[in-house]
């Protein structure tokens, strides 16, 4: 048992990845965090709290248990028996911020630091890592992608940022107009989201998450077009408060399986295009060539088949 506890504590923590506060506070000897630091959202969290709960129920009714217990204390209740100068914030645990200890017993929802953190993230535009080409077409790393060529990037806090992908902004073209949704809107996975215009046409484009929208990018209003010129980081469109996250990124593609979905996707748009424009799909025509030739009726007809709106 020694062995195996020495084990877990000598695992490595992979690159970009970051502890679980859960075994920040040294409640668990190994676990990273896969919620962006929601634990609000987190069913993990979750869990443990439940755990947490029952085993000090259970120490009640039989105040002296055979084994020692580990589950007896939150990760809350642990980071706080630490002296006050090594009380990390939760910004500090993400590497948000340099420093900085928890002046508010870790109670986010109430602390004017968080609340100042969260308006300045929300509005910051995160660079992108890695990108990669796939049938000419760019993918951002670390991006899920919903079949509505949507993208959804969840950031620290919870929040996710959603955006247009290449695809979608070289299959609509330059864009004309985007109507965002407002401050406060519900929107939900597989239901419009928002719409574009391009050549006086019309564009519904479903969203790729549920939630709350909690902050739009006014820039577009005036700079529609800087989602074809870069639709992962000045081009997002707005952010959300996810209601049921964990669920709904399971439905989105993610690393290779967004590299299967864009390369069917080409593959589809090119047979299409052969079939009305005469294309050759033999690589050597690109989706700006097609696009070109797409308005009224044939534009709509590609814009369904692919937005599937």
């Amino acid at each position: 048992m020694q062995d195996k506890k020495q084990r877990e504590s000598m695992r490595v923590i992979p690159a970009g990845k970051k502890k679980c506060v859960w075994m920040e506070a040294g409640v668990v000897s190994y676990k990273l965090c896969d919620n962006n630091f929601d634990c609000s959202t987190c069913s993990y969290d979750h869990g443990m709290q439940d755990k947490v709960a029952r085993h000090k129920a259970a120490a009640v009714m039989q105040p002296v248990p055979a084994e020692p217990e580990k589950f007896n204390e939150t990760w809350v209740e642990k980071m706080l028996k630490l002296p006050a100068n090594r009380r990390q914030c939760r910004y500090m645990i993400t590497g948000e911020v340099g420093r900085k200890i928890c002046p508010s017993a870790y109670e986010c929802g109430t602390c004017s630091f968080d609340q100042m953190m969260q308006e300045r993230l929300q509005a910051e535009i995160l660079p992108v890592h890695a990108r990669t080409q796939e049938s000419g077409f760019e993918l951002a790393e670390d991006f899920y992608y919903h079949e509505g060529h949507t993208w959804a990037k969840p950031e620290y806090g919870g929040r996710v940022r959603v955006g247009l992908d290449d695809f979608a902004q070289k299959l609509i073209g330059k864009l004309e107009r985007i109507e965002l949704p407002n401050i406060g809107q519900e929107v939900k996975q597989g239901e419009v989201g928002f719409q574009v215009r391009n050549n006086g046409e019309t564009a519904k484009v479903l969203s790729p998450i549920d939630g709350i929208v909690s902050l739009v990018n006014y820039k577009l209003v005036d700079q529609p077009d800087l989602a074809n010129e870069s639709p992962y980081e000045k081009g997002w469109l707005f952010t959300i408060e996810p209601t049921r996250l964990r669920k709904n990124l399971k439905e989105l593609y993610y690393g290779q399986e967004a590299h299967n979905f864009i390369n069917e996707e080409r593959e589809q748009l090119f047979a299409m295009a052969h079939e009305d424009f005469k294309v050759a799909a033999d690589g050597g025509v690109s989706v700006e060539d097609i696009s070109q030739e797409l308005e009224g009726e044939n534009w709509a007809k590609f814009i369904k088949a692919f937005l599937k709106t």
